[in-house]
């Protein structure tokens, strides 16, 4: 018995030591192990801490030590603060639609909405992002993703009734209650990533409020809600810059085709899948625990093209068949893209999913297909315009699909194809459909550097209407881009 309690003492002591002498005074590597009479407690289930015990609250001026929940009025005062903003500086600029009164409210308000025809930017980029700033004005003050929509719609609705002299517009409605909700939870997930990748820098904050500007303002001020920390799902990011040369690019109207000259131009770019490592292990029980996004930039001296393509798994589950996992549900997307008369901006919801088949331990097969209704889309150009509007809009259809070829830590090659149907029967201005599809083959070169080689091809083909001109399009580019890759799976596990 002497000798038990002599061996429990002298485990104790030894465990009291090493602790208050921390990892600097550890013992060397070659130290005896203790006996086996140490260890008499039986084991215990793993403990999961906190995510503000992991991930503790950032300094901020104003915040409660945990984390806080969820606040009411800051959204609030901040959809209002923006509103303010927006109208200000259209008032600075002298823009007619900023002339508001009591009167162009009470107009506003019995008159009805209409569908207005704004410039092709403002309408398919300008609203949808505006509206992610409201949506992340709640995201980041403790809501959860349905409880941020209310905020997204009520603040459009409230812009198109009182802050603008013109009547409210029910497409604008349409892709900024829509579009921004799925920008803004795109944009917030991936500056909290952004955040939470490794330890605390200035650069990775910075990164983080550019790309959340009112989360990142709400973080700083307030400290991290309960809401605002994820389970980072080890993500795939890469980042490219390169050069592209246009080749082909002409017009055909009716038979008549017109070239367009060729021109070299820089390239840059940005690709995130957020979600699928865990397709084996992970359940999608939160709307966007899946999404992807591609993001890119081409610009020369005179022409900036700009494209940006989200989708995300709203609701859904994953699926085993034999060696093959995947997710599949319910999809909702945001598209903005305007390489010239070939641009097209959507939002949709439909079907989708994503599979992945192992073929050997390093090679993986991975293919992506999504169909989706478009409540309201923009694309192309018309030819001779009876308004201001340059462009064609109404509701329609796309649909994407994606298959590529993976060789863990070497490179890949694979295929994307998207298809967007415009359709603007109801207002009398036909239909077209619009086409982009790329070719890429991609080698990492040394560690996280590589190489890829894309070919893209963009057409466009339009009918306005009985006896008007059939309208085809073609834009052609070869890229040659540096790849810095997070990850040596490109997104598969």
């Amino acid at each position: 018995m002497l000798s038990l309690l002599v061996q429990r003492v002298s485990c104790f002591l030894l465990v009291f030591v090493l602790v208050s002498r921390g990892e600097a005074n550890a013992a060397p590597a070659d130290a005896p192990l203790a006996s086996e009479a140490c260890v008499e407690v039986a084991p215990t289930s793993p403990q999961l801490l906190l995510p503000e015990l992991v991930h503790p609250p950032r300094r901020a001026i104003w915040s409660a030590p945990d984390g806080g929940g969820r606040d009411f009025l800051v959204p609030i005062v901040e959809m209002a603060a923006l509103h303010g903003i927006f109208w200000g500086t259209a008032k600075v600029l002298g823009k007619p639609y900023a002339d508001i009164s009591l009167e162009t409210m009470r107009r506003n308000l019995t008159d009805g909405w209409v569908w207005d025809e704004d410039a092709f930017a403002t309408n398919a980029f300008g609203h949808p992002y505006q509206g992610s700033l409201a949506y992340t004005a709640a995201r980041s003050n403790g809501f959860g993703f349905w409880g941020s929509v209310p905020f997204t719609v009520a603040s459009s609705v409230l812009w198109e009734l009182f802050m603008e002299s013109e009547s409210p517009s029910t497409n604008d409605l349409i892709t900024t209650s829509i579009g921004g909700v799925v920008l803004g939870e795109v944009l917030h997930r991936t500056a909290l990533a952004i955040l939470d990748e490794g330890e605390p820098t200035l650069a990775r904050s910075v990164i983080s409020l550019l790309v959340e500007p009112v989360g990142g303002i709400n973080r700083f001020l307030f400290g991290r809600r309960k809401n605002d920390f994820f389970p980072v799902p080890g993500s795939f990011l890469q980042g490219m810059a390169g050069v592209t040369s246009n080749v082909d690019n002409y017009n055909d109207i009716d038979g008549t085709r017109f070239d367009v000259p060729n021109q070299l131009e820089g390239h840059l770019g940005v690709e995130v899948v957020y979600g699928p490592p865990q397709l084996t292990s992970g359940d999608y029980d939160q709307p966007f625990d899946y999404f992807t996004l591609t993001a890119r930039m081409g610009f020369s001296r005179d022409t900036l093209t700009v494209g940006f393509f989200s989708r995300g798994l709203l609701y859904g589950d994953r699926f085993q068949f034999r060696s093959v996992s995947g997710l599949w549900g319910l999809m909702a997307g945001y598209d903005f893209a305007n390489p010239n008369t070939l641009r097209v901006s959507t939002v949709s919801l439909g079907i989708g999913g994503v599979a992945q088949v192992p073929l050997t331990s390093q090679l993986t097969l991975d293919s992506t297909a999504t169909v989706a209704g478009v409540p309201f889309g923009h694309g192309g150009g018309l030819t001779s315009p009876e308004s201001a509007r340059d462009y064609h809009f109404g509701p329609g259809a796309q649909s994407a699909f994606e298959l590529g070829l993976v060789r863990r830590g070497v490179g890949r090659v694979g295929v994307s194809v998207r298809n967007y149907l415009i359709s603007g029967a109801f207002l009398g201005e036909g239909v077209e459909l619009i086409t982009y599809a790329t070719a890429r083959a991609e080698l990492l070169l040394a560690g996280q550097h590589g190489v890829a080689l894309e070919a893209f091809v963009a057409n466009r083909a339009g009918q306005f209407g009985i006896g008007s001109d059939t309208l085809r399009q073609r834009a052609t580019q070869i890229r040659l881009l540096w790849t810095f890759s997070k990850g040596p799976g490109f997104g598969t596990r």
